[in-house]
C-alpha cells in the first residue's frame, strides 16, 4: 500500500476484513486496530492456508466468523493463543472464535482477561476443553458467553463462575443434574440458550419448574431436550404453560424443541396442535416431524415438518 492510503486505513477505529487469498500486506499493520473481524471466504481460501496472526497485538475485540469447516483451517486457528495472551492483549473485551485451545480456555476462565465482556466459543467439533481445574475466582465483567459440547454438570459451574451474565448459550449432549449450590435466583440472565439436554423431565422431580425458577428475568428462552425414556412421563403442555407464566413473566421470545418419547408422541391427535396453541401467548407456531416437536413464538422454517400449525395473530 502507498503511504497515504496506509495512513488513512490506520486512522480507522475498526476493521472488518474478508480474507480471500494472500493477506500478508494487510496483516502487516493490524497492530493499529482495536477491533478486527475476519470472515473466511470458503470458496477462495485454499485448504490448510497459513494465516499469520502474529500482528494482532493489543486488540480489544477479535472475531472470526465460524462459517467454514474448521478441519480445513485448524493450523492457523491453533495459532490464536500466540497473540490472544494476557500480556499482549490486556484490554481484550470481546472474543468470538470457532476454536479454543486448552491454554486459551484456562486464561479466559481463570480471569486472565479481566475486561472480557463477550466470549463466544463456537466450538461444535473440538470439545476437549477441561474446566475442572478452574480456580474459585469470579468473572464479574463477563456478560455474554457461548460454550458448547460440555458436560451437563458444568452448567451450574459456569453460572457460579460468571455471576453477571445476561446471555448464555450452553450445549452439552448429556444429563443436566439437579442444582445444589444456588441459594437465590440467577436474575441477571435475560437470554438463555440451553441445547442438547438428554433424559429431560418436565414434571418428575420438578426439573423444568426448578430450571425456570433460576432465571426469573428471562425475555428470550431457547431449550432443546430429549425427553427421558426411563421415566416415560406424558408431557402436560397446559402445566408447561403455567410454569412459564408463573416463573418467567417477562418472556417475549420462546423456542422449545422436544425429542418426544413414543408415549408423548402417540398422545397427539389432529386437534392437539390447536389446543396447545391456546395454552400460552407464546405458543404460536407448532411443528412436528416424527418424534421432534417444535413450539415457538415466531415463524420457523416449516419445510422440515410433517405437521404444522400457526395460530393467527388475532387469536
Amino acid at each position: 500500500m502507498n503511504t497515504h492510503l496506509d495512513s488513512i486505513v490506520k486512522a480507522l477505529p475498526n476493521l472488518i476484513l474478508k480474507i480471500t487469498s494472500h493477506q500478508d500486506p494487510v496483516l502487516s499493520f493490524f497492530h493499529s486496530f482495536d477491533k478486527v473481524t475476519i470472515e473466511f471466504d470458503h470458496s477462495k481460501l485454499s485448504s490448510r492456508s497459513q494465516l499469520n496472526f502474529s500482528k494482532f497485538i493489543g486488540i480489544r475485540s477479535f472475531s472470526i466468523c465460524p462459517s467454514v469447516s474448521l478441519q480445513d483451517y485448524i493450523e492457523p486457528i491453533d495459532q490464536l493463543e500466540r497473540f490472544i495472551r494476557p500480556d499482549l492483549c490486556p484490554q481484550l473485551q470481546s472474543l468470538q472464535i470457532p476454536y479454543c485451545s486448552q491454554t486459551l480456555a484456562n486464561w479466559i476462565f481463570n480471569g486472565a482477561f479481566p475486561r472480557l465482556k463477550i466470549c463466544h466459543l463456537h466450538d461444535d467439533i473440538y470439545s476437549g476443553i477441561i474446566l475442572s481445574s478452574l480456580r474459585n475466582n469470579r468473572l464479574h465483567a463477563l456478560r455474554e458467553l457461548t460454550i458448547k459440547e460440555r458436560n451437563g454438570d458444568e452448567f451450574e459451574q459456569i453460572l457460579l463462575l460468571c455471576p453477571n451474565l445476561t446471555y448464555l448459550h450452553f450445549s452439552c449432549n448429556s444429563v443436566l443434574p439437579p442444582f445444589i449450590k444456588f441459594q437465590s435466583p440467577y436474575s441477571s440472565i435475560k437470554r438463555l440458550r440451553l441445547l442438547r439436554i438428554v433424559s429431560f423431565l418436565f414434571h418428575h422431580n420438578h426439573q423444568f419448574d426448578d430450571l425456570l425458577s433460576l432465571f426469573p428475568n428471562l425475555i428470550d428462552f431457547d431449550l432443546t431436550v430429549d425427553q427421558c425414556h426411563v421415566n416415560d412421563e406424558l408431557i402436560n403442555f397446559n402445566q408447561i404453560a403455567q410454569y412459564l407464566c408463573h416463573r418467567v413473566p417477562h418472556l417475549r421470545v420462546l423456542k422449545l424443541r422436544i425429542c418426544m418419547t413414543n408415549r408423548t408422541r402417540s398422545s397427539f391427535s389432529r386437534h392437539t396442535f390447536q389446543e396447545i396453541s391456546q395454552m400460552h401467548p407464546l405458543f404460536k407456531w407448532i411443528g412436528r416431524t416424527g418424534r421432534l416437536l417444535h413450539i415457538a413464538s415466531f415463524d420457523f422454517i416449516s419445510t422440515y415438518y410433517d405437521h404444522l400449525f400457526a395460530r393467527m395473530s388475532s387469536e
